[in-house]
């Protein structure tokens, strides 16, 4: 059986390659996986760190309803009106931490596809909820090969924007297919290993503060997955009592995933929330403003970890990297160091091979998702 492989040229173009089994994937597969292809997933990014290249993306990106909820027609207007006034710095900010293979979030993306792949002896795929490989062309790959695909997840933690939106662009390119993905694994035990054993690595021994910084999102995205419509946000303490709306309330996921990588941490640590776009509400305290208040109040040596990515990316690498930074510099800190994500470390790949090789009853079914 050939296997896929999803690669970049030199100018970020992504090609199709097949490979011989035997070169490159285990010697042998389980009887019992026969059948299955992996699919390794990710939120994407534009095709090249030029303007135009990056306000396509901004557009695809921005037009999901899952992202911004206005009515289409208002969206729309929003949308063109941002992706042009932002795809220049945008593209600056892309350039400074672009590879000549496409881009620091495709690369991980697939030397893990390639660690799991040699693992396994699977079939196994990239594709990106926006942008290029399409979740339609990684699954049409497997098609060829499979009648079961499992779904890696990007998103520890549910949200509307994420987790939801790829499981509804999935649901409409695998109409016949079994497919399932892993559930939200913000408190999976092997998950917080991996990103435990990346604290022990890179957290400095002079380190005096350690900061969580999630992904923001609008307050108004918690409140609409809130299916009782009477906890989320409701009160300053709604994550701290047992409610049935924590299955897919993300700021809840986001704080215990903080919570079991805090415990047994030598230094304080705290929560904030980053990449906030527009003047709604969004959740806080605001990672912009963490990293200056604790700048100020005498931390000299600060260390950011981002638990909501998989992969370093953009938001990590350039907003955390250089521009929180230079807020934290600014206002009095001596050094920010950054915590790499999981990308393709070993603890991580042993956790997305251990699901690999699971039952698919063990992984949720796309359709019940």
């Amino acid at each position: 059986m050939a296997c896929v492989v999803i690669d970049y040229n030199s100018h970020g173009t992504a090609v199709a390659k097949r490979v011989n089994p035997a070169n490159t994937l285990a010697k042998e597969v389980d009887v019992t996986l026969r059948g299955r292809g992996i699919l390794i997933t990710n939120l994407g990014s534009p095709a090249s760190p030029t303007p135009p290249a990056v306000k396509a993306y901004l557009e695809e990106f921005l037009m999901d309803p899952h992202v911004v909820t206005l009515p289409t027609p208002l969206r729309y207007l929003l949308v063109k009106a941002i992706a042009r006034t932002r795809c220049h710095a945008s593209a600056a900010a892309y350039a400074a931490i672009w590879t000549n293979s496409g881009g620091p979030l495709r690369d991980h993306a697939q030397q893990l596809a390639q660690k799991v792949r040699q693992a396994t002896g699977l079939p196994v795929a990239v594709g990106m909820r926006y942008g290029e490989p399409s979740f339609a062309e990684a699954v049409n790959e497997l098609r060829e090969h499979c009648d079961d695909i499992l779904v890696i997840s990007a998103f520890p933690q549910y949200a509307k924007s994420t987790y939801a939106s790829s499981v509804q662009c999935l649901q409409q390119v695998t109409h016949d297919i079994s497919v399932h993905i892993t559930a939200p694994y913000y408190a999976d035990s092997a998950y917080i290993h991996a990103y435990r054993n990346l604290l022990a690595k890179h957290l400095a021994s002079d380190v005096e503060h350690l900061l969580f910084s999630f992904h923001g999102i609008p307050e108004m995205h918690l409140r609409q997955t809130d299916e009782s419509g009477a906890h989320c946000l409701r009160s300053k303490h709604c994550c701290d009592s047992a409610h049935p709306s924590h299955a897919r309330c993300y700021r809840f996921q986001c704080l215990t995933t903080a919570r079991l990588l805090g415990e047994g941490q030598a230094v304080p640590t705290s929560v904030s929330f980053q990449s906030r776009l527009g003047r709604a509400q969004w959740l806080q305290p605001y990672t912009v403003d963490r990293v200056k208040n604790l700048a100020q109040s005498g931390i000299k040596r600060l260390a950011v970890s981002c638990p909501a990515f998989i992969s370093d990316n953009l938001e990590t690498l350039f907003e955390i990297g250089h521009e929180a930074r230079e807020l934290f510099l600014d206002a009095g800190g001596e050094r920010l160091d950054l915590i790499p994500c999981l990308n393709s470390s070993s603890a991580w790949v042993d956790r997305v091979v251990a699901w690999c090789r699971a039952p698919s009853e063990s992984h949720v079914a796309l359709t019940d998702a």
